[in-house]
């Protein structure tokens, strides 16, 4: 059952990216490079933080008129600031969109465990971070935030005392609570960098980057409302005068209407309960036979183009002792392959195959490929 729902979702994939292809071409389908999207952004948000952080005080007092002098009085202060906003907002949209690519074409289980977490941790990260930048700003909806925040954690059974506090940096609001919430807002997206490394550590050959034609294209759907659009702060906090109504950023402030709508409690439990259900995702599914790929012993020449062609290091080279005339051996790591067919199309002595899958009809899918007219 599963694998008939699969196997349409792929189908409308794969029409999708053919679709794109005649509005992009081939060479610049952003969904060839849906994970390379995301590191674009992500960049873009690192340079544009450090930009912000020459001027930046975190301080109570100082915040909010650090950043209306970076976005009044420093040059392209205001647009730089924009960027790193919808950096932020673009970021979400291109992960949201990998995940959605990678869920359809059956990309998560087995050995992809690794960037699967990698890829949750990352996700609730990101939002961490664009809740402490909000809180950055300073102005009524950054005072909102911090107590709405400490209230809900406050709920939190056991720990929540101890996590509101952490997160105030004390028993009230003081100049400390700026100082962690720029410590977790910094501190975290350096993290992001291991976290990287961690979702590529199982591809050999990952693509981390954009060609620049689609980089371009991409990096101007922020810069023009960067531009066209500034990015303004509410009126400054007063620890007086409790604010009841901010604007929402749907993309990184969507929990907080649900804290306003129900408790806290079962706030809380529905997230813990959502992500538990994607950690457990890539071993929910049972029903779809493995059929890691062979290698026949009396057909291999140690030629080394399969485990070169392979992109997550399934297949490794060992000296051969059997044969008068090959000197290696192809062995395939069956709990790291990923049934891609890849090291069939590149084997030209049919010395490997996937068990369910004849040689002949994924070099004939190979073919069909080859065959599609490509436009540049």
């Amino acid at each position: 059952m599963y694998r008939k729902i699969l196997d349409k979702l792929q189908v409308l994939t794969i029409d999708f990216e053919k679709f794109l292809n005649k509005v992009f071409s081939q060479q610049y389908n952003p969904f060839y490079y849906h994970g390379a999207v995301p590191n674009l952004f992500m960049w873009t948000l690192f340079i544009t933080g450090l930009l912000l952080f020459a001027y930046f005080q975190p301080t109570l007092d100082s915040a909010y008129i650090s950043v209306n002098y970076i976005s009044t009085k420093i040059p392209f202060g205001q647009i730089v600031r924009g960027l790193h906003r919808y950096a932020a907002d673009a970021m979400v949209i291109a992960v949201l969109i990998h995940a959605i690519r990678v869920f359809f074409t059956d990309r998560y289980r087995k050995y992809r465990w690794i960037a699967w977490y990698s890829g949750v941790a990352l996700l609730l990260c990101m939002f961490v971070i664009g809740v402490t930048g909000y809180v950055l700003v300073w102005d009524e909806r950054s005072y909102m935030i911090v107590l709405m925040m400490t209230d809900a954690l406050n709920q939190i059974p056991f720990i929540g005392q101890t996590l509101a506090k952490l997160f105030v940096n004390g028993e009230v609001i003081t100049h400390y609570t700026m100082a962690m919430s720029f410590f977790i807002h910094v501190g975290i997206s350096f993290f992001l960098l291991y976290l990287i490394w961690l979702h590529y550590v199982r591809i050999s050959r990952p693509v981390t980057d954009v060609p620049l034609g689609l980089g371009m294209l991409l990096f101007s759907l922020i810069m023009i409302p960067a531009a066209l659009i500034p990015v303004v702060s509410g009126k400054p906090a007063v620890l007086t005068e409790t604010p009841h109504e901010f604007p929402i950023d749907w993309f990184y402030l969507w929990i907080f209407p649900l804290f306003s709508g129900m408790p806290a409690l079962i706030v809380w439990t529905g997230l813990f309960v959502a992500v538990a259900i994607l950690l457990l995702v890539p071993y929910l599914i049972v029903d779809i036979p493995k059929s890691p790929a062979a290698v026949s012993l009396d057909n291999c020449v140690g030629c080394t183009l399969c485990a070169k062609d392979c992109p997550y290091e399934a297949i490794y080279m060992v000296p051969r002792t059997d044969h008068p005339k090959y000197k290696q051996l192809a062995i395939v790591i069956d709990s790291r392959c990923a049934e891609c067919g890849l090291c069939v199309g590149a084997c030209a002595f049919k010395a490997i195959d996937l068990p369910q899958k004849h040689s002949k009809e994924i070099i004939a899918k190979i073919g069909d490929v080859l065959k599609e007219p490509i436009t540049v």
